[in-house]
């Protein structure tokens, strides 16, 4: 073969091998999952005192990490230890626990918790465990790439014309992670996703490459808040050895 179809030959594979890597969702893609990877947000906790009418505020600073990621059925299974919604309906000092995020080929993201995440933890040693059978569509709350108008939820949900218990994706707009450690600095596009219901709402803006830059949540009657907003960012797969 000559030296011209060689390199011609080689090109191609590790094009194909990158294509592949990205269809895994492996680090470095479109939402990070590499074990190691972290957010740390800022922000505060509004709460109602037990038994009264008082209203407090917390402020907070929660750090999101993945501590393992796994790769079974052709899906990217990440533990991740205290997602921000950990805080709701909190003092604002909860204890983080653990939670499963799972990404399928067609970059859907599940997210799994409490007891379900604490029984699927324990499968991950298991290799004849089927992951494939774990993603339902109750727990689906991202699929990429973004655009105005894309609903995540079950079949009930996405018939509604109100919008409202399904999570719902808004327009693009400019992303503020000026301040943002870990980041490099540059101009990036961020999407309001978003979930309604009678008694309450979730939202979060997502950035690609980056994840969850803010989240809320917001009870309608009594006093239940959270606001966070990130101010530090470390991928996983930087430390990955070639990345």
């Amino acid at each position: 073969m000559s030296p011209q179809r060689s390199f011609l030959l080689v090109t191609v594979l590790l094009a194909l091998a990158g294509v592949s890597a990205r269809a895994q969702g492996k680090p470095g893609g479109d939402f990070p999952l590499a074990q190691g990877t972290y957010w740390v947000y800022r922000g505060f906790v509004r709460w109602t005192v037990a038994n009264s009418s008082t209203v407090k505020l917390t402020r907070v600073t929660w750090k999101t990490e993945v501590t393992r990621t796994t790769y079974r059925d052709g899906m990217t299974i990440a533990v991740v230890r205290g997602m921000p919604g950990d805080l709701d309906w909190s003092d604002g000092n909860p204890t983080p626990s653990l939670s499963i995020v799972i990404r399928t080929r067609d970059a859907k993201f599940y997210l799994v918790e409490d007891d379900e995440a604490k029984t699927l933890i324990g499968e991950l040693d298991h290799p004849q465990f089927s992951w494939g059978q774990v993603p339902v569509d109750h727990d689906w709350f991202l699929q990429l790439p973004l655009a105005k108008g894309k609903k995540f939820c079950e079949a009930e949900g996405m018939q509604r014309t109100d919008n409202h218990y399904c999570w719902v994706t808004g327009a693009p707009h400019a992303a503020e992670l000026a301040n943002v450690k870990g980041i490099p600095q540059g101009k990036r596009a961020a999407y309001r996703v978003e979930y309604f219901t009678n008694p309450d709402d979730d939202e979060f803006d997502f950035v690609p490459g980056i994840g969850m830059v803010t989240y809320g949540y917001h009870h309608h009657g009594t006093v239940a808040d959270t606001e966070l907003h990130l101010i530090e960012f470390h991928d996983g797969a930087d430390k990955i050895p070639g990345k």
